[in-house]
């Protein structure tokens, strides 16, 4: 259960099609260092009190040979506070309160809890959406010029400095011109593979810290691991 957690939420946590148009503008291509990217994705995002998009999910389990494809919305609440509302037929909800992390199944009748220092690791992906972690200290990279892609997006590959089998490799798919979180592709030990793709962001809109509270509705199974 623990890695289905890490696994929903790292990617959601989290394929081959764009799921989700993300529209840029872009000034002339240039090539970047990828220390000079990290670090201004990382100001971007660290400087947020609050965060809200719209994610598309595409998972490929290498055991099933078919992809998954899952949309809902996120919202991040600094430090350490996060909701993911996944849509249905299979309807799903993830919230992290600052120190504990609920995974609901409403079909199920079921949520499953356990602290957040449990759940997540340093190295999982969009932990400094949260105003936690570091790229610098969790990852390592191949430091090259990276040239912008259609769109202006660049990518960069990642792979964790402490390996671990939830995640050998990380790439974050960034709009150059605004340090903003295009996507993120994550793989696994295992040959899995779930890319996640943003749009709508938005920042600073004050959100609700209910939002980031959840109380199992009557008759559903608590289940701590």
């Amino acid at each position: 259960m623990r890695n289905d957690h890490r696994r929903a939420w790292a990617a959601g946590l989290a394929g081959a099609v764009v799921l989700a148009a993300v529209p840029v503008r872009v000034g002339p291509a240039r090539a970047q260092a990828p220390s000079a990217l990290l670090s201004c994705v990382q100001n971007r995002y660290g400087a947020k009190r609050d965060l809200t998009a719209a994610f598309a999910q595409e998972s490929r389990v290498a055991s099933l040979g078919r992809p998954r494809t899952r949309s809902g919305r996120l919202f991040f609440q600094a430090p350490g506070r996060m909701r993911w509302e996944y849509d249905g037929p299979d309807p799903q909800v993830i919230v992290a309160d600052g120190s504990q992390l609920w995974f609901y199944r409403p079909d199920r009748r079921q949520v499953v809890v356990q602290p957040m220092d449990a759940a997540f690791t340093r190295q999982t992906p969009l932990l400094f959406m949260m105003g936690r972690g570091d790229f610098a200290a969790e990852f390592s990279w191949e430091e090259r010029p990276l040239m912008p892609a259609s769109g202006g997006v660049v990518s960069v590959a990642l792979r964790p400095r402490v390996e671990a089998p939830d995640l050998v490799r990380l790439v974050l798919e960034v709009v150059a011109g605004e340090c903003r979180l295009a996507g993120t592709v994550v793989e696994d030990a295992f040959g899995n593979v779930t890319r996640l793709v943003f749009s709508g962001e938005r920042g600073d809109t004050g959100l609700d810290a209910a939002l980031f509270r959840f109380t199992p509705p009557r008759g559903t199974e608590v289940v701590r691991p």
